[in-house]
């Protein structure tokens, strides 16, 4: 989806300002106010920085919405998951709700035989969430310490839907993850 061109001005920015809470981002729209009110900067330059930031901070509002579904319980769901790589291979794996992402990540890397060295993304239903990086807050929308029933209860999707896993950006392995099915456990008496 290609982008309007917005005309960059301060009040614009100042409205970016008011849409964040990160310092870093706030950093980075002064310092684009100040590269504005310089007339040796080139537009297109300025251009690529406003919609940077603007990405930042639509991936900052994305990861504030999703905290709220990652504070539920999901210890009495689990999952069935249907691996496939673009090879055909196949694997079959179950996983408790509360199993945070990282984990079905390593599950995966070693039921198809990965190296444990390479950056990864899940993308399920519009989000992303991926290891801790330098820039992962242009590239993910949550860390891979989210729980999955989490991610797939805000993604608003269930049994049959399909999701995806990409492992190595630079080999770029790609696996479609299908939700085989839903398992509702009986809650312990104990349990709140």
């Amino acid at each position: 989806m290609k982008e309007t061109k917005i005309e960059i001005t301060n009040e614009k920015l100042d409205e970016l300002i008011s849409k964040t809470n990160d310092k870093f981002v706030k950093y980075l729209i002064n310092d684009l106010k100040m590269k504005l009110n310089n007339s040796d900067c080139k537009y297109s330059y300025l251009d690529l920085e406003f919609y940077r930031i603007k990405k930042i901070i639509e991936r900052e509002a994305n990861r504030n919405q999703l905290d709220g579904f990652n504070k539920k319980d999901f210890r009495n769901i689990s999952y069935e998951l249907i691996v496939k790589s673009r090879t055909g291979k196949k694997r079959k794996l179950l996983f408790n709700g509360e199993t945070l992402l990282s984990k079905i990540s390593s599950e995966i890397q070693g039921e198809f035989d990965l190296e444990p060295m390479h950056l990864y993304e899940f993308e399920i239903g519009g989000h992303k969430f991926g290891p801790e990086c330098d820039e992962w807050q242009e590239i993910f929308d949550s860390l891979d310490s989210f729980k999955f029933g989490a991610a797939i209860s805000a993604a608003n999707i269930g049994k049959g839907d399909k999701f995806k896993f990409l492992y190595d950006f630079g080999d770029r392995i790609r696996f479609i993850i299908e939700i085989g099915d839903i398992l509702r456990l009986e809650k312990n008496k104990n349990d709140k």
